[in-house]
């Protein structure tokens, strides 16, 4: 039984994670408007990898609102409010 544990513990090591179909994302600023993911570690604003679908561009956004966001190459989507 500790062999088998062991055997898929080890098989699980070499495949790599799958990432979330979307993230939860933070307004941190709103002037510029600026996203951050993934507790901070990636941060977006406007004019430089940050855009905003029509539903999204529509909010008034203020800090410490979250959104639902996908994250593609270098950029940020930011898809609606949450």
């Amino acid at each position: 039984m500790y062999d088998t544990d062991m055997a898929q513990r080890l098989k699980q090591l070499g495949k790599p994670r799958q990432r979330p179909a979307w993230y939860r994302a933070e307004c941190v600023s709103t002037s510029p408007l600026t996203f951050s993911v993934v507790d901070g570690e990636f941060k977006f604003e406007s004019g430089k990898g940050l855009t905003l679908t029509r539903t999204a561009s529509s909010v008034s956004w203020q800090t410490g609102y979250a959104a639902a966001a996908l994250l593609s190459g270098g950029g940020l989507l930011v898809i609606d409010r949450i």
